[in-house]
């Protein structure tokens, strides 16, 4: 059985209400961007522009997507390059660690100098003719604390030939050039550093070192000491300072090492003396 035709009447209504439905639609949107507009008039084109926004978004969205989508593949292609090269930097690691390790300790070495430096203890270039200033100014005080300035010399020379000062034990200073091995304040022997690079020439480490230049200075032992009552004997005395040395020939460090630095006099009781 054939199916009615239809009418062109029935046609024509089904395209009216077609562009009715349009026309509210649009309406629709229409109210919809007003509201959002603060209720302010609308262009004529701003139904074509709004399609267009949302063309371009939809656009810049495909973009982004794809950009991320190549972001990624360039980060796992980065990471399968990385460890088809893995090896050759496993080879070359300690190498590389190794001088990275030199140039920051040198650095953070000089950098604690002054930290650490002790009045005892030199860096230079050259070999140091006078004692350090802090002992050069002590030997001054102690020779001229009671003089005033204007006859400091003739009344120094007076006072000690009629003080008849003498130092219980003899001592003698001098800078210590060839130091190679030291104690550290834990026991070990380490090695002392005998030339630092330090700019553009290596500078040396100098040690000054007091000890006593005889055991007994005086027949009985120190001198000045009641010898029927106590045994005595000069001896020398060592502390620690702080030195530029190395243990087992690594580990270069700034270390607390004993040196000599007085002469001072043993005493003992005689037995069966009170």
């Amino acid at each position: 059985m054939t199916p009615a035709p239809i009418s062109p009447q029935i046609l024509h209504v089904n395209k009216v209400m077609s562009i009715f439905f349009y026309v509210i639609f649009l309406a629709y949107l229409r109210g919809i961007q007003s509201t959002n507009m603060d209720q302010r008039s609308l262009p004529e084109e701003s139904l074509n522009s709004l399609i267009i926004k949302l063309i371009q978004a939809d656009i810049l969205k495909n973009k982004a997507s794809k950009q991320m989508e190549d972001i990624k593949n360039n980060v796992q292609n980065t990471m399968k390059k990385i460890d088809i090269i893995e090896p050759d930097i496993d080879v070359n690691e300690n190498m590389k660690l190794d001088f990275q390790t030199v140039i920051s300790m040198e650095t953070e070495l000089l950098r604690q100098q002054k930290h650490y430096s002790s009045p005892r203890v030199l860096l230079s270039d050259n070999t140091p003719l006078e004692p350090p200033p802090l002992y050069l100014m002590e030997e001054y005080v102690g020779s001229s604390g009671v003089m005033n300035r204007t006859s400091r010399r003739r009344r120094f020379a007076e006072t000690k030939s009629h003080r008849g000062e003498y130092s219980v034990c003899d001592s003698e200073s001098r800078w210590v050039t060839d130091k190679s091995s030291a104690i550290d304040i834990r026991g070990h022997q380490v090695t002392v550093l005998g030339e630092i690079k330090m700019g553009t020439s290596p500078v040396k480490q100098y040690f000054y070192e007091t000890k006593c230049k005889q055991a007994k200075p005086a027949k009985s032992g120190c001198r000045g000491i009641d010898d029927k009552h106590w045994n005595s004997q000069c001896k020398t005395s060592q502390t620690f300072v702080r030195a530029l040395t190395s243990e087992n020939n690594k580990l270069v460090a700034w270390r607390w090492i004993r040196i000599d630095t007085s002469c001072v006099c043993a005493l003992s009781r005689k037995i069966g003396r009170t």
